[in-house]
């Protein structure tokens, strides 16, 4: 709501500022054409009394001696006046206009109204030179403003018929001799009556001064007691910053003032118009604009805190129920509203968050403590899993040549059933061979010895000597094989050691290839048992991967 008014405020300033250019364009306008009012009441009381002495210096310079003539000058031309003329009237310095007479002063003015009177103005014939009364040339008038011979505004003063104003016009001659003075009298009223008008939306007012700061027309003060402007509160503050020779807009307590300078005169005419006149409209928008605002937010704040405490009640039913296991809280509790038990709640939340807090640090310590302990067994477990997965791997290796190895012993083993059956047939053939052999050759070689003896002592005995030779070489021979015989004989095993050893063999080769079978069967166990450690090992690893991860 702050904000909607701060803008609000805003833009009326805005606004505000606006409608100050725009009145000060008003205001400068409208003092304008006042001011050109004055100039045209001015100028033309000006003209009046400059037609009246270029007559009265033509007809001197054309010799007119009769004072009657200079008379009936001034009162046809005072007939002609405008309505805010009063007075008009031709002074002739001494022996001046008329040389045969010493002094001429006509004067035509109107008689003032009575107050109820219908009747009109009538016109007041008098001569200031008919030594009745007061005799000009000694008058405090003649000595300022006939003897100056300057063209001079009075200022304003009270007579019978009003609040007057006079201008004086010198006349001179055609040789630059001084001949007199003509004068207009101007009804202040007139001016005032002129002034009389609203300077901005039907507000404010004019006033006419001198330079000097005295008063000459206020139609806001109809009694024309204000003397100077030091009477004008408000003009008194502002006076010091008045430019005399030029135009202005001035801020003041109350109000603005505007001034301009009467073209050819020492008068200013100052237009007032209030604050109220520029600001009253945009106070009264701004009013509207924020009681709008104020409403209409009124209405939603209304309907948000309808809303706010819907989705509220359920937080403060919570709360309550933490107040009631507080005595602290439930001691403040009923004393505040509902905003104040939701504050308390939560700010009771929050000291104990806070109180939680170094519980909270220190946990996180310990985390940090374990955690970094944790790294560590990591670190290892991590070292670990290395050292397992290079083993795996080695006892991979290693299962793969224990694989090789057994496959190569199985081959090997059948490779020694195939040779040692090939040899147990063998032993079989050769023990049935050897049973065949004479178990006794020692004593079949005795008998071919005793053979071989025979023969000997036979050919010995019944043959020739041709035949003798060659049954003895042949005999010798014999003898010679019996000896080799008897030599391999005895270099050769005895055919019952031979057998045995047959036999040994035979039975060897057997118990062989029963080991061989025994082997083979044992084998396999243990390739079945390789192959489920080498899958262990492998799970093993890929879980201490998934862990280490």
């Amino acid at each position: 709501m702050v904000g909607a008014l701060t803008g609000v405020g805003g833009m009326a300033f805005l606004f505000s500022e606006m409608i100050k250019y725009q009145a000060e364009d008003q205001v400068r306008s409208t003092l304008d054409g006042q001011v050109n009012a004055i100039a045209s009441v001015t100028t033309a009381a000006e003209t009046l009394a400059s037609g009246l002495g270029v007559s009265a210096t033509t007809l001197h310079e054309r010799q007119a001696q009769y004072a009657d003539t200079y008379r009936e000058l001034t009162l046809q031309l005072f007939e002609r006046r405008p309505e805010f003329v009063t007075g008009l009237g031709l002074g002739q310095r001494e022996n001046g206009i008329l040389p045969n007479q010493s002094w001429l002063f006509p004067y035509y003015s109107v008689t003032p109204i009575a107050e109820g009177s219908n009747s009109d103005q009538s016109v007041l014939y008098e001569d200031f030179a008919d030594d009745v009364g007061e005799f000009y040339p000694d008058s405090d008038r003649y000595r300022d403003y006939f003897v100056s011979q300057t063209a001079v505004w009075t200022e304003p003063y009270q007579q019978e018929t009003g609040r007057l104003l006079t201008y004086y016009l010198p006349l001179f001659a055609n040789d630059g001799r001084w001949l007199g003075t003509a004068l207009v009298d101007v009804d202040g009223n007139y001016l005032s009556e002129l002034l009389n008008k609203p300077v901005f939306r039907q507000l404010g007012s004019f006033t006419l001064l001198t330079r000097s700061g005295i008063v000459i027309a206020d139609p806001a003060n109809p009694d024309n007691n204000l003397k100077t402007y030091e009477d004008i509160p408000d003009l008194r503050d502002l006076w010091q910053q008045v430019d005399p020779d030029g135009t202005g807009f001035l801020e003041g307590e109350n109000g603005y003032w505007a001034y301009a300078v009467v073209p050819g005169q020492e008068w200013l005419v100052f237009g007032f118009v209030p604050y109220a006149a520029v600001f009253n409209r945009v106070a009264l928008i701004t009013l509207g604009a924020a009681a709008l605002v104020v409403a209409l937010l009124s209405i939603a704040t209304f309907l948000a805190v309808r809303s706010l405490n819907r989705r509220l009640r359920p937080v403060l039913n919570q709360c309550n129920q933490l107040a009631q296991t507080d005595a602290m809280l439930l001691a403040q509790w009923d004393q505040q509203d509902d905003l104040n038990q939701l504050s308390l709640a939560f700010f009771n939340m929050l000291e104990q968050l806070n109180l939680n807090e170094e519980t909270i640090r220190r946990h996180e310590q310990k985390i940090k403590n374990e955690t970094r302990h944790s790294d560590q067994v990591s670190e290892q477990f991590i070292g670990f899993t290395e050292r397992l997965s290079q083993q795996a791997g080695e006892q991979q290796v290693l299962l793969r040549d224990a694989q090789e190895l057994m496959a190569k012993v199985v081959n090997d083993s059948q490779s020694v059933d195939i040779q040692l059956d090939a040899l147990n047939t063998l032993g079989r053939a050769l023990a049935g061979e050897l049973r065949r052999v004479p178990a006794h050759s020692g004593e079949t070689l005795a008998v071919l010895e005793q053979q071989v003896e025979t023969l000997t002592h036979c050919l010995e005995a019944g043959i020739t000597a041709e035949s003798h030779e060659q049954l003895h070489r042949l005999a010798g021979q014999l003898a010679k094989n019996v000896i080799a015989l008897k030599a391999q004989d005895r270099r050769w095993p005895s055919l019952d050691s031979l057998q045995q050893q047959t036999n040994n063999i035979a039975q060897a080769g057997q118990s062989a290839a029963t080991s061989s079978h025994h082997i083979v069967g044992a084998t396999q166990p243990i390739v079945e048992l390789l192959e489920k450690i080498e899958q262990i090992s492998t799970a093993l690893v890929l879980r201490a991967g998934a862990i280490s991860e």
